[in-house]
């Protein structure tokens, strides 16, 4: 036998065997792909943090002072290079016109809930403008940790680590 055809044979036998014992493709697993009870709910939470974390950062920008603010709980944290910092120096950072966005994107956005009403919030922020004059361009990832307190979330935790190579 040539090894030409020996190289079909053996791919010929090992295919046969895989596919033997090769698991059915997911559209044959209905039963079993049922997802878990609350899914629904946690999917549509999800959404949702996504949209008040997507919202904080427009508010943000756009200077809405107290719509920013009421996203934030009572005990409200952010951590920076500098250290912790408290909701009211964070809230105000926030809020300094000195600061101007041209460009901000947030993408990849990934919510895992810790606790029952505990979910944090991870994605990547991408943002360029103006900070006191001085042209700036951000690129790193972001965490918010968003509770659920008296039936409504809010977030009492932010921290963004800059990308490699920034």
């Amino acid at each position: 036998m040539t090894n030409k055809r020996i190289s079909w044979a053996i791919l010929a036998t090992v295919s046969l065997s895989w596919t033997a014992h090769a698991t059915p493709p997911a559209v044959c697993r209905v039963a079993s792909s049922r997802p878990p009870a609350g899914a629904a709910v946690r999917d549509t939470v999800a959404q949702r943090l996504i949209a008040e974390e997507r919202a904080s950062w427009d508010l943000a920008i756009r200077r809405n002072a107290a719509a920013y603010r009421a996203l934030h709980a009572p005990d409200f944290i952010t951590v920076t290079g500098g250290g912790v910092v408290g909701k009211a120096a964070s809230e105000e950072s926030a809020m300094d016109a000195r600061v101007r966005f041209d460009q901000c994107a947030l993408s990849g956005f990934d919510v895992r809930f810790v606790a029952q009403d505990a979910a944090l919030v991870t994605y990547h922020a991408k943002a360029a403008g103006l900070d006191h004059g001085k042209a700036f361009r951000l690129d790193s990832y972001a965490s918010s940790l968003w509770v659920k307190r008296n039936g409504a979330w809010s977030n009492v935790f932010y921290q963004a680590t800059p990308a490699s190579g920034q």
